[in-house]
């Protein structure tokens, strides 16, 4: 079986059943969630062995992105599109893990500061091949046209929902 088949078959009988239901747009979006889906998947195997997880692996690449390897709470919450208790979270796991360190941001006691150890470092140096090798497949065949294409379409829809 096609692997959108049945989500296919079920949207279909929404339109017999009402048929108002904007088939096109939302097959469009049951793609884009089962992309993200099986994106997470491919990348959560890549990173197993290291004992890392799509939540924590973001935190350490946005970090390791970020000047200084640091940034406040509130910037990361928003970089990683977490929430602040997951956040939390998922920083209690990765400083139990000496991967990163936290504290107050000088001259603003009410600021946490998030930065990458020495350790996160290694660690996210070693994590970051291994997930673009392991989805780099959901490119295949895709011009350098197509890929500016499609980035230029999920911006722009991005900016939709974003209103």
């Amino acid at each position: 079986m096609d692997i959108f088949e049945s989500t296919e078959k079920r949207m279909q009988q929404l339109k017999r059943r009402i048929p108002e239901f904007p088939l096109e747009p939302m097959r469009l979006m049951r793609l884009t969630h089962h992309i993200q889906k099986t994106m997470r998947d491919v990348s959560n195997a890549a990173l197993k062995d290291h004992h890392l997880h799509d939540g924590n692996y973001i935190v350490l690449s946005v970090l390791y992105g970020s000047e200084d390897e640091t940034s406040t709470a509130s910037a990361l919450g928003l970089a990683c599109h977490e929430k602040p208790a997951n956040l939390t979270r998922v920083c209690n796991e990765l400083e139990a893990r000496g991967l990163i360190t936290r504290g107050a941001r000088p001259g603003d006691r009410r600021s946490v500061m998030i930065s990458l150890t020495e350790e996160g470092r290694e660690l996210i140096e070693t994590a970051l091949p291994l997930v673009w090798n392991s989805t780099m497949c959901a490119y295949d065949g895709f011009s350098a046209d197509e890929l500016q294409q499609l980035q230029d379409m999920l911006v722009r829809q991005l900016r939709n929902l974003k209103g």
